[in-house]
């Protein structure tokens, strides 16, 4: 498959028309997703048979919509429930930490872990880059850079502070990458890219503009940007807002830094509502007035001091536009008062003002921003059942708990919603999923042998994002637009956009190789191989006999498919992977038991690897492999 070419409608096919009709699984019938395009349910949902032809027979109809809502959870929670809650909110998972919601023994405790956030911030990004180009600042190799300032001296040396700046950036991708390569078992590091796609900034875009500075210390307000999702990913969605108004690396991006008033500038004030709070949805009635005394009030806002230790935004009085700002009647007419010209500095306070009249708004900003979620969480398709039954209820818990995000997650995470079958492995992985879940979940290296060497370790991640994720269309630090990522937005394909001619020959090229020979990375006279090992990959499944192919197949099907096959085709992969097209099963049980009594033997691992490899690589390079 990963020399073939493969359209993004002949993947959702070849989900859809499967070589069996599963009667060994009823729930395969009544729940998998059997048709292309929007997630549209009606009384006669398309079923396939044995040779991909449809079943008209009624007891292959699915008949009425998914109607599950955000009551608590109370089927039986194991594995298979486990796996799904990973997938959904972590950048996968490594097998401990299934093991570990497992032994939590319940949904209500598994939740509580995944939302348990470690307050404690990771060690931050330092210099890598002294072998490549000395530091202007003679900031020590390894050294922490994010507070160190790089100040304009002369030409020369604001060039090797440019140079300097690009390889920070560089290694806060780096950096970016790592944090979710070394993920715990909570939501944090999902819950940071949530924030970072739905309230974007491109680096390029930024260290790139003709601002004062930025092209020597973007790199530090980038690192700040991020931190403001990092230190509290799931708190207070207002106070989000307020703090991102005025962030540095935001103020860039979107022209605020610009707007004065003379000449108000609207980027901002229009994203704020259209993408940040209220959306376009038919309830957001703001109106092109509405953008235009949002823009006067925000005007006066400048990033001060950006090639000093510590850079900030401050008012700016002598920026500010006077006069009053009237907003429409989806505002109520209000009436923002801009202080006279005599008493500018009070024009501060119009920001706030302007943020809680946004916020008066509760129903349309509480139901966005649960769509929002709902999208990156469970699924593209929001129908009348699903803006019933779970975007108004968890919009009013929203507003219930004074914007607080925790406890909407809390009820989404919980619910019989969350765990339908309807819902399980039906969202594609984005590139980032795909590529950090893999390396996870087969314990793949990743870290260098000596910590020490910044550099090679640095471009060892800096590996996958950009010459792994970045052909795939993703990569940390770039955004498309200020939008975000068209797949968790953009009608009518959402997730389906991360698949086409050319993403999906390099999903499956790079599952070719790590199963193959791997990459052999060489950096800074460090070599770093990244290859599945599959014999220390099945030896962590201690609860099952390894030797017996019929449970080994299953527990492997378990942890890296989110919905079961059938039996038959269970068997089929037995057959021609494990059995080598033998016939019993003797042929794998004696195959490990005389590696396990001699593993130093050649030519038993041989043949055990060379069987596993076959069982893992025909499993990863099914079309279920990158749903979850």
């Amino acid at each position: 498959m990963g020399s073939s070419t493969l359209n993004r409608r002949d993947f959702f096919k070849s989900l859809a028309l499967k070589k069996e009709t599963f009667n060994d699984d009823p729930l395969f019938d009544k729940y998998s997703r059997k048709s292309l395009g929007p997630r549209v349910y009606n009384n006669q949902l398309v079923s396939f048979n044995n040779i991909g032809t449809e079943n008209t027979g009624s007891e292959y109809l699915r008949v009425g919509n998914v109607t599950s809502g955000l009551a608590p959870y109370t089927g039986p929670f194991g594995k298979s429930e486990a796996i799904h809650l990973l997938n959904r909110t972590c950048w996968g998972f490594k097998k401990p930490h299934a093991d570990t919601l497992v032994s939590a023994g319940s949904v209500t405790a598994a939740v509580n872990i995944i939302l348990n956030i470690n307050p404690t911030a990771p060690s931050p990004p330092v210099n890598w880059y002294q072998n490549l180009a000395v530091d202007t600042g003679a900031l020590p190799y390894g050294a922490d850079w994010t507070n160190n300032p790089s100040p304009n001296i002369d030409a020369p040396t604001t060039l090797l502070q440019q140079a300097n700046n690009r390889y920070r950036i560089e290694g806060q991708r780096c950096w970016l990458f790592e944090q979710a390569l070394n993920s715990d078992v909570t939501i944090k590091e999902k819950m940071v890219w949530f924030w970072y796609h739905f309230l974007p900034i491109d680096f390029d875009a930024i260290n790139n503009s003709n601002n004062s500075f930025t092209s020597t210390n973007s790199a530090r307000i980038f690192y700040s940007y991020f931190k403001m999702f990092r230190d509290n990913p799931t708190g207070n969605f207002k106070v989000l807002i307020r703090n991102l108004a005025t962030q540095p690396a935001m103020m860039y991006y979107l022209n605020n830094q610009a707007n004065t008033a003379s000449a108000p500038d609207e980027n901002f004030a229009r994203e704020i509502m259209e993408l940040f709070t209220l959306g376009k949805d038919p309830l957001s009635q703001y109106t092109q007035a509405d953008v235009v005394a949002a823009a006067q009030v925000l005007t006066g806002w400048r990033v001060q001091n950006l090639n000093t230790a510590i850079p900030s935004t401050s008012f700016v009085p002598s920026f500010h536009k006077t006069g009053t700002k009237q907003f429409s009647a989806f505002f109520n007419n209000t009436v923002i008062q801009n202080p006279t010209p005599a008493n500018l500095a009070n024009g501060a306070s119009e920001l706030d003002a302007f943020i809680d009249l946004i916020f008066t708004k509760k129903q349309v900003v509480s139901e966005y921003i649960c769509r929002r979620l709902y999208r990156y969480f469970i699924y593209y398709d929001i129908d009348a059942n699903i803006e019933a039954n779970i975007i108004t209820p968890l919009a009013q818990t929203f507003v219930a708990n004074n914007w607080n995000i925790l406890p909407v997650l809390d009820k989404l995470f919980k619910s019989e919603h969350f765990f339908d079958m309807a819902n399980r492995g039906v969202m594609i992985k984005s590139p980032l999923d795909a590529v950090i879940s893999t390396l996870k979940h087969f314990n793949t290296t990743y870290n260098v042998a000596t910590p020490t060497n910044y550099q090679a370790q640095y471009q060892v991640l800096g590996f996958f994002n950009n010459i792994i994720c970045m052909p795939m269309e993703q990569r940390m630090g770039s955004i498309p637009n200020v939008s975000g990522w068209n797949a968790y937005y953009q009608t009518p394909a959402y997730h389906e956009y991360w698949i086409n001619t050319n993403t999906i020959q390099k999903r499956f090229a790079f599952l070719e190789r790590i199963f193959g020979i791997g990459y052999s990375l060489n950096y800074n006279g460090l070599v770093t191989v990244i290859k599945v090992e599959p014999i220390a990959y099945v030896q962590q499944f201690t609860s099952i006999d390894i030797s017996n192919p019929n449970e080994l197949v299953a527990e492997c099907l378990k942890y890296l498919l989110p919905v079961d096959l059938s039996l038959t085709q269970k068997n089929a992969i037995k057959q021609q992977t494990l059995l080598y097209q033998q016939i019993t099963d003797g042929y794998w049980t004696v195959a490990w038991i005389n590696y396990m009594g001699a593993p130093t033997n050649a030519s038993y691992k041989s043949l055990v690897t060379d069987r596993l490899k076959n069982l893992l690589y025909t499993v990863v390079q099914l079309a279920e492999y990158q749903l979850m």
